[in-house]
């Protein structure tokens, strides 16, 4: 009898796709290894080294994103807050130097959370953080 779980093509692995694909190139990697995951990227989607290159940053844009958006709300900070707060922050900057292994992905989220954070009443500046000064 034939069956559609037993073909000759099911018993190939699947193609991971999507975001799926993307981060399961991701797992237990280095960050020197980061560059050439727009490779990967490259023949996933069948598309040019710019475009993989993007398409890596969006991944980690969104990723940060995500990281920082959870944090600020178990922090207390609320949802109308977070976004108003959220489009003066350079996620894109900081998600193209993840992309390029100069970053690491939490060093980012922990960057922008702080700059989340800094109200024009606080007493001291952000630039004189020394954490934000070593990874930014």
């Amino acid at each position: 009898m034939y069956s559609p779980d037993n073909s000759s093509h099911n018993n190939e692995p699947a193609k991971l796709r999507g975001k799926t694909a993307i981060d399961n190139e991701h797992k237990a990697i280095p960050k020197e290894d980061e560059r050439r995951i727009n490779i990967k990227i490259s023949t996933i989607y069948g598309v040019d080294q710019e475009e993989a290159g993007e398409i890596h940053v969006n991944y980690h844009i969104e990723r940060i994103f995500s990281l920082l958006f959870s944090r600020a709300k178990k922090h207390g900070m609320i949802e109308s807050m977070i976004i108003n707060r959220i489009k003066e922050l350079n996620i894109g900057g900081l998600a193209y130097m993840v992309s390029q292994g100069q970053l690491a992905e939490m060093a980012a989220a922990d960057i922008l959370y702080k700059e989340l954070c800094y109200t024009d009443y606080d007493d001291r500046s952000i630039k004189d953080d020394r954490y934000i000064s070593f990874y930014g």
